[in-house]
């Protein structure tokens, strides 16, 4: 019984931690972007957090994008949408601390990257590459 539930309690904490990763390092494209970020996962549902420190030049229409590709891979003005990107959601604001639910649908495991796009002028800000 004990072994049962001990192991049962291993497999909860590795299971709800698998897609749990945090860093402050960008890679920036056009502009400076800079502050914590955390993909988190509470209940199966995965969030992408910016922390306090978050900040980037403001811009119009800026979107947080999954992306296909890693950071390295992406051209400074290229459509994310068009290249397989899945839109997370419109950035709240150029600094401070937010949190935005990921897709449902979609496969993390999929996705290198997450970026921050202005659609509008077509310009890439920066993102993360994130792990598999």
């Amino acid at each position: 019984m004990k072994t049962t539930v001990f192991t049962f309690l291993l497999f909860t904490l590795i299971a709800s931690s698998a897609y749990t990763q945090n860093g402050n390092q960008w890679v920036e494209k056009v502009y400076n972007v800079k502050g914590n970020w955390s993909i988190t996962e509470k209940n199966g549902q995965h969030y992408f957090r910016l922390g306090s420190n978050f900040n980037t030049l403001a811009g119009p229409n800026l979107k947080l994008y999954l992306s296909p590709l890693k950071m390295s891979e992406i051209k400074n003005r290229e459509a994310i949408d068009k290249e397989g990107g899945v839109l997370i959601a419109e950035l709240k604001s150029n600094k401070g601390s937010q949190q935005y639910k990921l897709p449902e649908d979609i496969n993390l495991t999929d996705y290198k990257s997450i970026v921050i796009h202005c659609q509008q002028f077509a310009v890439v800000w920066g993102g993360v590459d994130i792990e598999k």
